[in-house]
């Protein structure tokens, strides 16, 4: 239960860091209080991975176990693959006439869509002893990785140039991926 929280804090925290949704969150902190912004991600997130935490469950029960962890560990070596290959290509930043809670709860489920944090979280929910770790520590991430990047901002990106970020997020995916194809 804890190796899936811990595994799943880590591949969401590092996958979130320089993603398009933090860049989104940068936007959305500068209009709303840290309160508002922090309630908005964890509803947002937690709608939008749960959905994918169920999604995993569910597919966990349809097919075999080596089967899974073989999907797994190839998922995540295409992630990190792809995260160190190509970069995000802009903020798709959409904002809405409603209280800063509900924008921020619907920029994040709507910017998850699809995202490789939300198909992480299908990923390894398909072979969870706990699925709810899995939810938990994704949610966890993503409100540490808003936290960071309201009170940090822009300075990360000043000190790091954002493919070294990229690469070691994609080196991170790369890890937890080869991991599952060798257990």
């Amino acid at each position: 239960m804890y190796k899936e929280f811990i595994e799943t804090f880590t591949l969401v925290f590092v996958a979130e860091m320089g993603d398009k949704t933090q860049l989104m969150l940068m936007a959305l902190a500068a209009k709303y209080s840290l309160i508002q912004v922090l309630t908005g991600i964890l509803a947002g997130v937690f709608l939008n991975h749960g959905l994918a935490v169920c999604l995993g469950s569910y597919i966990s029960g349809m097919a075999d176990q080596y089967l899974l962890q073989l999907f797994a560990g190839l998922i995540f070596i295409i992630f990190g693959i792809i995260t160190i290959v190509f970069e995000d290509g802009g903020e798709n930043h959409r904002d809405y006439s409603l209280s800063p809670v509900i924008t921020t709860a619907l920029t994040f489920f709507i910017g998850e869509m699809g995202d490789k944090t939300q198909l992480t979280c299908l990923t390894l929910s398909m072979d969870a002893v706990c699925p709810l770790s899995v939810l938990a520590g994704s949610v966890t991430a993503m409100l540490a990785v808003g936290f960071i990047g309201i009170i940090v901002g822009t300075s990360l990106t000043k000190v790091l140039p954002s493919y070294i970020i990229k690469t070691i997020s994609g080196l991170v995916f790369i890890i937890f991926g080869t991991m599952r194809l060798i257990i």
